[in-house]
C-alpha cells in the first residue's frame, strides 16, 4: 500500500475518533431533546472504537494482535448500523416503538449472533480471521445485507421525523442521504474488492458531522441542553429537594436568592420555609410537594415563588379601583351640593340687597332700638355667610377637580429649585423655632416642570421630614446636577423607616401617623412619575429617612395621544392643600 495513501488512512481514521468524541462528549454535557443522550453516546463510542481497531490491525504483526485488532473493529462495525437504527426510531417515535420502545433492541440480536461466531465457529463459516487478508465466509453475505438494510431503513426513520417537523427543505432531507450513503459505499466498494482497503472507518467521520448538522436543522436534534438539572438552576422559581425526613439535600440558586441564609443543604424543610416567608422586604410564596414511587413516600420538594411585584401591583389595582369609586362618588356629591348653593347664594345676594337697604340710618332711626341693633348687624351676618359659602363653593370645584385628570404639562414652566424650596420649607416649618431645614445647592439649578406639582411635592417631603421628630426637628436637603436632570435629597434624624415598611410607604392611605391620611407621599410619588421623574425612599447612615427626588431638566416628548397627566388624586389633593 503507498505510504501517501497509508497516511491519508491515518488522518481519516484519527479524524473520526476526534468527531465520534465530539458527538461523545456533547452526548454526555446535555440530553439531545427528543433522542436522548445514550444512544448518541454509544454511537460516538462504536465510531472511535471501529478506527481504533483499523489502527491495531495496521501495526499488528503476529496472529494473535491481528485477530485481536479485528475482534475490535468488528465489534464496532457488528452493532453500529443496529445503534444508528435506533437513533432513528428515538427520534420518529413509530407506533411500533411508542407501545414498546424495547422493542429496538431486536435490531441487536442478528449481529450478536453473527459477532459470536468470531468466538465459536472454528469452521470459518463466517469469517477466516486467521487468512491474510480475511476470506469471508457463507453466512458474511447474510450479514452484510442484514447491516445494509437496517442502516437504510434508520435513514428512512430520520427523514420522516425531519419532514414531519416541517422545518426540512430538499438539501437537508438529502444531507442525511448522503450521511448514511457514504460509509455504505465505502464498504461497500471494499466487500465488491473494488478497492484494496476498507475506508468505511474513515468515511463515518464526515458521515456523521453531515446527519448531526442536517439532524439540528430539520429539528430531529436540539442543541439546547435540557438535562433537567441544568434547567431547574436556570429557573427563577426556587426548587430545593429534601429526604424523606425534611433534611435539604439540593436547592438551585434561585431558591438559595430567596432564602437569603447562605447554603441551605442540611437545613430542614420548615428552617427554608421560615427563612424566605419572613423576609420582611419580599413576599415569598411556598408550595410543598410530596416525591413518591412505586415504595411510598421517598422525599419531599419545595417550591418558593416571589410573589412580591404580583402583590404590589395587586394593592395598586385594588387602590385604583378604590379611588375611581371615590373619584366617582366625589363627583356626584359636588354636583348635589352646588344645586342647592346655587340657590343659597340667589337668596343670600337678594338679603345683601335688602340687608344694605335696611342699613340706612335715616331708615333705622324710624324702628324701635332693638330692632336697630339687629338691622345693624344684618349685613355683617349676611357678608360672613357669602364667605362661607364662597368657601363651599371652593370645595365643591375641588371635589369636581379630583374627578377628572387636568395635564400637568399643560402649564409646564421654569422652575427654579431654590426658589421653590424655600416656599416649601416656610410652609413646613409654620410654628417651628429657629430654622430646622437646611438647604444646601449649587445654585442656578432649574427643570422645565409643572411648578404647582413640584411644590407640592416638596412640601409634603419637608413637612414630613419635620414631623419625624417633631421635637428637635433637622432636615438636611441637598441639591444637585444628576444625569439629565436634578435631583433633590432630604435626610431627617428620625427613626427611620422600618424595613418591613420600606415595601408599602408610597401605597395610598397607608400611614403611620395617627392623624394621617396616608396620601402624601403616594400622591407624591404619582406626581413624580408623571412629570417623568422618579421618588424612592430609604434609610440613611447614622439614622433617619432620606427621600430622592430626581426630576428630568426637560419633560419627556409625548405624542397627542400618549400626553403625561397628573392622576386625580394628585391634582384633588394638590388643590386643597
Amino acid at each position: 500500500m503507498p505510504i501517501l495513501s497509508t497516511m491519508t488512512l491515518v488522518f481519516g481514521l484519527f479524524q473520526t475518533i476526534f468527531v465520534a468524541g465530539w458527538l461523545t462528549i456533547g452526548a454526555l454535557q446535555r440530553r439531545i431533546a427528543g433522542v436522548g443522550s445514550a444512544a448518541y453516546v454509544f454511537f460516538g463510542f462504536l465510531m472511535a472504537l471501529w478506527s481504533i481497531g483499523e489502527l491495531l490491525v495496521m501495526v499488528a504483526h503476529e496472529p494473535e494482535g491481528v485477530l485481536i485488532a479485528r475482534r475490535t473493529f468488528f465489534f464496532a462495525a457488528a452493532f453500529l448500523p443496529p445503534t444508528w437504527f435506533w437513533l432513528a426510531t428515538r427520534a420518529a417515535k413509530p407506533r411500533w416503538s411508542n407501545k414498546n420502545p424495547k422493542r429496538v433492541a431486536y435490531a441487536f440480536i442478528t449481529p450478536a449472533f453473527f459477532y459470536s461466531c468470531l468466538y465459536w465457529d472454528s469452521a470459518g463459516n463466517f469469517v477466516h480471521w486467521t487468512a491474510m487478508p480475511p476470506v469471508a465466509g457463507p453466512w458474511f453475505d447474510l450479514y452484510t445485507i442484514y447491516q445494509y438494510g437496517i442502516c437504510v431503513a434508520g435513514a428512512a426513520y430520520c427523514i420522516q421525523a425531519g419532514s414531519r417537523l416541517g422545518r426540512s427543505d430538499l438539501r437537508t432531507l438529502a444531507s442525511i442521504a448522503f450521511g448514511v450513503a457514504l460509509p455504505i459505499t465505502a464498504n461497500l466498494f471494499y466487500y465488491l474488492d473494488v478497492m484494496e482497503q476498507d475506508w468505511t472507518a474513515v468515511a463515518l467521520g464526515p458521515a456523521a458531522v453531515l446527519v448531526w448538522v442536517a439532524a439540528l436543522h430539520s429539528g430531529v436534534a436540539s442543541s439546547v441542553p435540557i438535562d433537567r438539572e441544568s434547567v431547574i438552576d436556570q429557573l427563577d422559581v426556587g426548587v430545593i429537594v429534601a429526604d424523606p425526613g425534611g433534611r435539604i439535600v439540593s436547592a438551585n440558586p434561585a431558591a438559595e436568592r430567596l432564602a437569603d441564609v447562605g447554603s441551605l443543604r442540611g437545613m430542614l424543610l420548615p428552617e427554608a420555609v421560615a427563612a424566605a416567608e419572613q423576609r420582611p422586604e419580599m413576599m415569598i410564596e411556598s408550595r410543598a410537594i410530596a416525591l413518591t414511587n412505586r415504595l411510598g413516600v421517598t422525599g419531599h420538594a419545595l417550591i418558593l415563588s416571589d410573589r412580591t411585584d404580583a402583590e404590589a401591583a395587586r394593592r395598586r389595582l385594588e387602590i385604583g379601583g378604590r379611588l375611581e369609586a371615590l373619584g366617582s362618588l366625589t363627583a356626584g356629591i359636588a354636583h348635589e351640593v352646588n344645586n342647592p348653593l346655587a340657590f343659597i347664594q340667589a337668596n343670600l345676594s337678594a338679603l345683601e340687597g335688602t340687608a344694605k337697604e335696611l342699613s340706612d340710618k335715616e331708615f333705622r332711626r324710624t324702628l324701635p332700638e332693638p330692632l336697630q341693633e339687629s338691622v345693624a348687624e344684618m349685613a355683617a351676618l349676611v357678608e360672613e355667610t357669602q364667605e362661607g359659602v364662597e368657601r363651599i363653593r371652593s370645595l365643591v370645584q375641588r371635589l369636581k377637580t379630583f374627578a377628572r385628570t387636568p395635564d400637568v404639562h399643560a402649564t409646564a414652566v421654569e422652575v427654579d429649585l431654590d426658589r421653590a424650596l424655600r416656599q416649601a420649607a416656610a410652609i413646613a416649618t409654620i410654628g417651628q423655632p429657629g430654622h430646622p431645614i437646611d438647604i444646601q445647592s449649587v445654585g442656578g439649578l432649574r427643570v422645565i416642570s409643572s411648578e404647582t406639582a413640584v411644590f407640592q411635592i416638596l412640601v409634603n417631603l419637608l413637612l414630613n421630614a419635620v414631623q419625624a421628630a417633631p421635637d428637635r426637628p433637622s432636615v438636611h436637603v441637598l441639591v444637585r446636577a444628576e444625569g439629565a436632570g436634578v435631583e433633590v435629597l432630604v435626610e431627617d434624624e428620625g427613626p427611620g423607616i422600618a424595613k418591613a415598611l420600606l415595601p408599602r410607604i408610597f401605597d395610598p392611605f397607608f400611614t403611620t401617623k395617627s392623624t394621617g391620611t396616608g396620601l402624601g407621599l403616594s400622591l407624591s410619588y404619582d406626581l413624580a412619575e408623571q412629570l417623568g421623574g422618579s421618588l424612592s425612599a430609604g434609610n440613611r447612615e447614622g439614622g433617619g429617612a432620606c427621600f430622592s427626588l430626581w426630576l428630568p431638566s426637560n419633560p419627556p416628548m409625548m405624542g397627542a395621544e400618549e400626553s403625561c397627566v397628573a392622576s386625580p388624586r394628585a391634582q384633588g389633593v394638590a388643590d386643597m392643600a
